[in-house]
């Protein structure tokens, strides 16, 4: 997938740009502050439906503007749009109205590598799940559909502990629960062998200086040898007296391991940068063997991700890959990209 042409209006310090990328490697260059990260920024919540740099909406909004416009238009003629105010969103895609942001995310499949994705090495679990969520969302065409219909079960399954209902109450919501917990953990451990394999090829093809012998395992969120219904029933007194339930693959972890020992223990914080780069690259290189069209690479600030010997290697591979990337730098590298100079929120070339 290929970004042709980009709009973005009143998006931070971006009063109006338009560009048209190339289909390869882009470089948006300047001083901090100039509206670098602003670009991709806005190009992720078009994807995603929200920020990666703030929760709140309202920074993200140009100062004194009430709303922010995305649009862009794709290879194969694809149109996306999304106009967000601080109480409103509206989609378009192809000219038809659309509030689900699944259907974006689906249309724009990316990766994101910023200078907080280390939190998926030292973050906590939910960082993990997430990024197992997001691959299985773009490789596995039945896996939003089941894990919609977990969380809406342990929701139920929740509120039944909360209110004091009978157990027969409550084995009718695991049935179905356990069901599609079974297909999620068994959709996401595959993922994780995915993961694996796909590390091995990216170290040999990139040769990124890892430490240790690196080990990828998936935590099923309960005690392993023990069916997830009969650990439910073993639970539920504990689970009452709580409020929730405590086991399951909402509690799922991805494990990462240095010589046995837990990644976010045994590595430093520049090791850590570099195997959370890795799993993203890896990750990249997974949904396009899954998908149509390869999935767009977001590289924001890769200087403060990786050391000089790394980035070059990282830099020298990009161009012979069929990802469209989008990189953001201070200085302009001395690579074949093609460049776009941003200086105070305006596109000077």
């Amino acid at each position: 997938m290929t970004i042709e042409h980009l709009v973005v209006r009143d998006f931070r310090n971006l009063a109006s740009i338009e560009l048209s990328p190339a289909a390869g490697v882009n470089c948006l260059y300047g001083d901090n502050g100039a509206g670098k990260t602003s670009i991709i920024e806005a190009i992720h919540l078009l994807a995603r439906g929200r920020s990666f740099r703030s929760a709140q909406l309202a920074p993200v909004i140009r100062y004194q503007c009430s709303s922010l416009h995305v649009v862009a238009r794709l290879s194969r003629g694809t149109r996306l749009g999304v106009e967000r105010s601080r109480e409103n969103w509206r989609g378009r895609i192809n000219g038809r109205d659309c509030q689900r942001l699944s259907e974006f995310a689906a249309a724009l499949p990316l990766v994101l590598i910023e200078p907080d994705s280390h939190r998926l090495i030292d973050g906590g679990p939910d960082k993990r799940r997430q990024f197992l969520d997001w691959q299985l969302f773009h490789v596995e065409p039945d896996y939003l559909q089941v894990w919609q219909r977990y969380s809406r079960l342990l929701k139920q399954r929740n509120a039944a502990l909360r209110s004091a209902s009978s157990a027969m109450t409550l084995k009718a919501i695991e049935t179905p629960m356990a069901e599609a917990a079974d297909k999620l953990n068994h959709w996401r451990s595959a993922e994780v062998d995915k993961l694996r394999d796909s590390l091995k090829t990216l170290g040999k093809t990139l040769q990124f200086r890892m430490p240790g012998v690196l080990g990828l395992g998936y935590r099923p969120g309960h005690p392993p040898g023990i069916e997830l219904a009969r650990a439910w029933e073993e639970q539920r007194a504990s689970d009452r007296e709580r409020g929730f339930t405590q086991r399951g693959p909402h509690r799922a972890d991805l494990k990462l391991s240095s010589d046995g020992h837990a990644a976010a223990l045994a590595l430093s914080r520049g090791q850590q940068k570099l195997l959370a780069v890795s799993l993203l690259l890896a990750q990249l290189m997974i949904l396009k063997q899954a998908a149509t069209e390869p999935p767009v690479l977001l590289l924001d600030d890769p200087v403060s991700e990786l050391d000089a010997s790394h980035l070059d290697r990282l830099f020298s591979w990009l161009p012979g890959q069929p990802y469209q990337t989008w990189i953001t730098t201070t200085a302009q590298p001395a690579h074949a990209f093609s460049m776009f100079h941003v200086e105070q929120g305006i596109l000077k070339n």
